[in-house]
């Protein structure tokens, strides 16, 4: 099997994961790409700010439009996920921040990958399993 075979293979058990649970989970992957990486660079310090970060910070680590994360962030917000407080140094700015509800549902989103990860090691067993993660020499790969 060549590895780009295996990382399709992957591609699609991740996939069919999230269609299974992520209604159940009640987060899209959508969602969890975006509290992903605002979690991610929830310690950045912007504008001299001990609050966050901006969207724009959000926008460059997603590779994305602003006007999409705009409208996914508002959908976040209204939704309880992340909350948005003013920029002390940037009127025009407001810092992106999780929320309690919004940790929980990051954490519902990454059981989906606990669970691919499980299914994996069913499916190629127990060697196969530590041989791949060696490989991609993952750190915690005995889950």
């Amino acid at each position: 099997m060549t590895l780009a075979k295996t990382l399709e293979d992957l591609h699609r058990l991740i996939n069919r994961q999230w269609a299974q649970d992520s209604a159940r989970l009640g987060i899209s992957h959508s969602e969890f790409e975006y509290l992903r990486a605002i979690k991610a660079h929830e310690s950045d310090r912007t504008c001299q700010d001990e609050d966050g970060q901006h969207l724009q910070d959000v926008v460059t680590a997603m590779g994305i439009r602003k006007a999409s994360a705009s409208a996914m962030v508002a959908k976040l917000e209204l939704r309880g996920l992340v909350a948005r407080i003013p920029c002390r140094y940037d009127a025009r700015a407001q810092h992106i921040l999780l929320t309690e509800k919004g940790r929980e549902a990051l954490g519902r989103g990454e059981e989906i990958y606990e669970a691919a990860a499980k299914t994996l090691r069913s499916q190629t067993g127990g060697q196969g399993f530590s041989m791949l993660a060696a490989v991609l020499e993952v750190e915690g790969s005995s889950r």
